[in-house]
C-alpha cells in the first residue's frame, strides 16, 4: 500500500450500505463505516440533541 501524508488526494472505493429518500445514509470506505447524521437527530434514551 502506498504511504500517504497530510494533504494527499486519492480516490477511495466507497460502498453504499443504506439509502433513504434518495440519499446515502450509511457508507463504507477503507473498511470504516460512516453514518449521515443531522444536527437535530436524536440518539439515546433521554432525547437530547447531539
Amino acid at each position: 500500500m502506498k504511504k500517504r501524508k497530510a494533504g494527499d488526494r486519492y480516490r477511495p472505493i466507497v460502498t453504499i450500505k443504506k439509502m433513504k429518500n434518495g440519499k446515502a445514509t450509511v457508507i463504507e470506505a477503507s473498511g470504516n463505516t460512516y453514518i449521515l447524521r443531522h444536527p437535530d437527530q436524536f440518539q439515546g434514551g433521554k432525547h437530547e440533541a447531539i
